[in-house]
Formats: C-alpha cells, sequence, structure tokens
C-alpha cells in the first residue's frame, strides 16, 4: 500500500478541485474610475461583505495545510522510531523517558545537515516532506493573490469573454496533476543551484547585485523564451492537442487555479523555462546568483501568473512606462493571437503581437460574475430558472 504521505499528498491535491472562489463583485468600476452596474442587483445587499472569507474559500488552503500537518506527523513519527532503535541498540540500560521523549529536537538538525549537504543527501521522506511544503507554499500563494485586489482596492477588469463557470474532470486532473508536479519542479531548480558554481547559499553573501540586479534579467529572458513557446503552441498544427485546453477559459477570475490549467506538457515546459533562464544568466553571461534571487523570481512570478487571471486591474509602471499589466494577458485569453508573453509585453512589442487592452469594448451585462459564486450573472439566471422548471 501507499505510504500514508503519499496518501496525504494526493487527497490533499484533489480537494482543491471543488472550491470556485468568487473574484468579482457585480458592481465593476469602468476603466475612468466611474461604476457601472454589471447586472440585476435582485437580492444584493450593496453593504454586504464579500464573501471571499466564507467557508468554501478557505476549506482549500485548511484541507492543504491539515495534510501537510499529517505529513510532518508521520515524518517524527518515523524519526522518533528510528531514534528509539538507535537508543536501544547502543544504550540497554537506557529505559528512561518515553516513546515521545526518544524524539527529540535532533533529528531536525538532522534534516537540516541533510540539507545542507545537497539533494543526493535526502531521504525519501524529506522529499515528501518537502514536497509537501512546496505544495503549500503554492497554495498560500493562490490563497493571497486572490484576496490582494480586495486588499488593496483594485479596479476589475469587466468580462468580456465567456467565463468558465464550471470545471470540467479534465479541468480537474490537470490543475492537480500540475500542482503535484510544483514539487519536482522545485527540486530541480533547488538541485541546479547547488550544484551550479556560480550560484551562493550563504545569507551573508546576499547583495544587490547577485540578488536584486539578476531579476529584470532573468525575467526578459524567461519572456524571451516563453514567448516564442507560447507563439508555437499557438500553431494550427499544434493548438489542438495541447494549448486549446486553457483556451476554453475565455474570462479567467481564479487566479492560480486558472493558470495552472493547462496541459501538463505545457506546464512542464514554462516550469522549467525558469530553471533554463537561471542557466543563461549564471553558465552563459558567467554571473553570480543568489538562492534569494530564485525565491523572488518564482514569488514573483507566481505572483503575476495569477494576477493574469483574475479581474483585478493591476498595473506596475516605472518612470512612467509600464512593465505589467494584468489586462494584457487578459486581451489574450480572448484575441488568442496576441500578446504571447507571460509576464511582460516587451517581445511581444518588438516581434508585433502585442494588442493593448480598449476600454471601448462591448460588455455584456449577464457575463459579469455573480459576487456569491463567482460564476457568471447568466448562468446562475439560468441555474434559477432550472431549479424552478423542477
Amino acid at each position: 500500500s501507499l505510504p500514508p504521505s503519499v496518501i496525504a499528498i494526493v487527497a490533499a491535491s484533489s480537494s482543491s478541485f471543488c472550491t470556485h472562489p468568487a473574484t468579482m463583485t457585480t458592481n465593476a468600476r469602468d476603466d475612468d474610475g466611474g461604476s457601472r452596474r454589471n447586472g440585476p442587483d435582485e437580492g444584493v445587499d450593496p453593504y454586504r461583505k464579500s464573501s471571499i472569507f466564507s467557508a468554501a474559500t478557505v476549506a482549500t488552503p485548511l484541507t492543504i495545510l491539515f495534510y501537510g500537518i499529517v505529513v510532518l506527523s508521520v515524518h517524527r513519527a518515523d524519526a522518533a522510531a528510528a531514534a528509539a532503535v538507535a537508543a536501544n541498540a547502543s544504550s540497554d540500560d537506557d529505559s528512561s523517558g518515553d516513546f515521545g521523549d526518544s524524539f527529540s529536537w535532533e533529528h531536525i538538525v538532522q534534516l537540516k545537515d541533510r540539507i545542507m549537504e545537497g539533494p543526493d543527501g535526502l531521504e525519501v521522506m524529506d522529499l515528501v516532506l518537502l514536497g509537501t511544503i512546496s505544495v503549500l507554499a503554492l497554495e498560500l500563494l493562490n490563497f493571497l493573490v486572490k484576496r490582494s485586489g480586495y486588499w488593496f482596492h483594485a479596479k476589475f477588469i469587466p468580462v468580456r469573454g465567456k467565463h468558465l463557470d464550471e470545471l470540467s474532470s479534465k479541468d480537474n486532473l490537470f490543475i492537480g496533476l500540475n500542482k503535484l508536479a510544483t514539487a519536482p519542479f522545485v527540486y530541480f531548480m533547488v538541485r541546479y543551484m547547488f550544484y551550479e558554481p556560480n550560484s551562493s547559499w550563504a545569507p551573508r553573501n546576499i547583495t544587490w547585485m547577485n540578488t536584486l540586479l539578476p531579476l529584470p534579467i532573468i525575467f526578459v529572458a524567461y519572456d524571451f523564451f516563453y514567448t516564442l513557446l507560447h507563439w508555437a503552441l499557438h500553431i494550427k498544427a499544434i493548438y489542438g492537442y495541447i494549448h486549446k485546453h486553457h483556451h476554453h477559459q475565455k474570462a479567467p477570475s481564479r487566479a492560480n487555479v486558472d493558470a495552472v490549467n493547462v496541459h501538463p506538457i505545457e506546464y512542464f515546459l514554462g516550469e522549467y523555462n525558469h530553471i533554463f533562464a537561471c542557466f543563461l544568466y549564471c553558465r552563459v553571461m558567467g554571473m553570480e546568483l543568489h538562492i534569494a534571487a530564485i525565491v523572488l523570481f518564482l514569488v514573483i512570478g507566481g505572483t503575476l501568473a495569477g494576477l493574469n487571471h483574475t479581474r483585478f486591474d493591476c498595473v506596475v509602471k516605472l518612470w512612467g512606462a509600464t512593465i505589467y499589466d494584468s489586462k494584457h494577458h487578459d486581451v489574450h485569453h480572448r484575441i488568442p493571437q496576441s500578446n504571447y508573453g507571460q509576464y511582460i509585453m516587451l517581445w511581444d512589442r518588438i516581434f508585433g503581437s502585442f494588442r493593448d487592452y480598449d476600454p471601448n469594448d462591448r460588455i455584456n451585462p449577464k457575463a459579469q460574475l455573480d459576487q456569491a459564486t463567482g460564476k457568471s450573472i447568466e448562468y446562475m439566471n439560468r441555474k434559477k430558472g432550472a431549479t424552478k422548471v423542477e
């Protein structure tokens, strides 16, 4: 049978399939800051707090956290048993303390030592534990991204394309597989950095030259190859087999859940492109890269990719120039032959595939999202009508 820790990870990933958090209120704001009524407001209290803190929206992170604790407990029990066996073998007359006392914090120190020795020194349960932490980190990031727009009072992007109201079994399968694939990706990223001659790990070695300076360079390098990859996935002979799945969502709203709802081959190519970008910076350019820069690279990248798949209107400008705009990816979901970049539109502007957001595009009020459910008003009206017929 499977180890309890493996069962815990699979169950944790599967539990996230049923969550459909609300991502947009029925009163979206125009691009000029004005208010537009996007749909009927019967039964909607305008002073009611958003349902983002409802039980349904916190179920997934709490479930993932629970299973993470289970894995930690299994790991601790294994460590305690091993320590007890070692203690009994070394000293027959040492009978003080019970099973729990035999654990101590020494094994935690040993885990730290194994991590410092490198990837090859990790045990199977170490990999399971660290993999679970990686999945937990992804869930936490998704939780924060989905709520960031409300916390910072962001404007909303009106829905213009067709919103994917219900996730199919195929959607759930791909989302689950890709979430699980995050763990080995993080492992191989860490493994590459551990053996990379131009990498640095010691906290005392953190400088702006090896931590902050590399970030814009790595993002530009990553997006160059991602733009080409994304364009290639839209080639007619390839599109139907891989990338078409991602585009049946015309108005993404679920943050990182919609972001990872791609074919596993596409997810693999996109994720490991991060390692390739770091390889180019370290090995080809011969520059030093601190592990802290990798953490920032992945966290910032995951945040921006998540925001690309919300209804939040997020813009980052530097000296008047737009560095990032979540509306550009929203345009891509409606008009696929444009805006192939993941984080920036630099290469789309150079290659001529950039298409700016047009606030004057037609808006269908019934296509807007219901505050309480995160589904389109049109879908909710159909559902109510079907219920009445029954």
